[in-house]
C-alpha cells in the first residue's frame, strides 16, 4: 500500500490567523491516550477581516482536519478519537468548526531507514506490513511529527476538493 505525509499548505494567501496562538509556530502532538486531558470543545479566537482562506487541514497548535472531513476520517479509521474545536470570528460573528484529532502511534519503521549521526532521521522508510491496516496514524521514534495517510484515504480527501492540504509519497518497503 502507499501513504503519504500530509502537511498544511503554509503558502495558501490569506490564511486564517489565531488571535493568541501563531500559526506558524510550534505545535502539540496529541495521541488517543492523552483523551482524558484534553476538553471535549475548545474555542480558539480568530483575528483578521473573517474572509480569511480556511484550510481543510491544520496542524497548528494541534491537528485538526474540518468537521466537513470527519465523516471520511471514520470510514477508514472508526478507531479515531475527536474533540470538537470552534474557530471563532468575533468581530464578524462567524463560527467554522473543526475535529482535534487524536490518533495511533505505529512502530512502522524499516531497518532502510537512515539516521544521521546526532540521531535525527535522514532518509525514512515505512515498513509495509507493520503500517498495513492504518489509514491514519502519526509514525513512532521519529522527530517528523507529520501524520501519515493511506493512498484510498487520500484520494477520497482530494475526491472532496479539500483546500489547504499538501501530500508526500512517504517510502515504503
Amino acid at each position: 500500500m502507499r501513504y503519504f505525509w500530509i502537511t498544511q499548505d503554509l503558502s495558501l494567501p490569506c490564511q486564517i490567523q489565531y488571535r493568541d496562538f501563531d500559526i506558524r509556530g510550534g505545535r502539540h502532538l496529541f495521541r488517543k491516550e492523552d483523551q482524558e486531558k484534553i476538553k471535549d470543545m475548545v474555542p480558539l479566537f480568530l483575528s483578521g477581516s473573517g474572509r480569511e482562506v480556511r484550510p481543510d487541514f491544520i496542524q497548528r497548535p494541534v491537528i485538526m482536519f474540518s468537521d466537513r472531513l470527519k465523516e471520511i476520517l471514520t470510514a477508514y479509521e472508526p478507531e479515531l478519537v475527536f474533540k470538537s474545536v470552534v474557530l471563532i470570528h468575533k468581530e464578524s460573528g462567524l463560527q467554522y468548526r473543526y475535529v482535534h484529532v487524536l490518533m495511533d502511534c505505529v512502530d512502522g519503521l524499516s531497518e532502510k531507514s537512515q539516521w544521521y549521526p546526532g540521531g535525527m532521521e535522514k532518509h525514512l522508510v515505512l515498513k509495509g506490513e507493520k503500517a498495513a491496516g492504518h489509514h491514519l496514524f502519526l509514525l513512532k521514534g521519529v522527530q517528523r511529527k507529520d501524520p501519515l495517510i493511506s493512498l484510498p484515504m487520500a484520494e477520497s480527501l482530494l475526491r472532496r476538493k479539500v483546500t489547504g492540504i499538501c501530500l508526500e509519497e512517504a517510502e515504503v518497503e
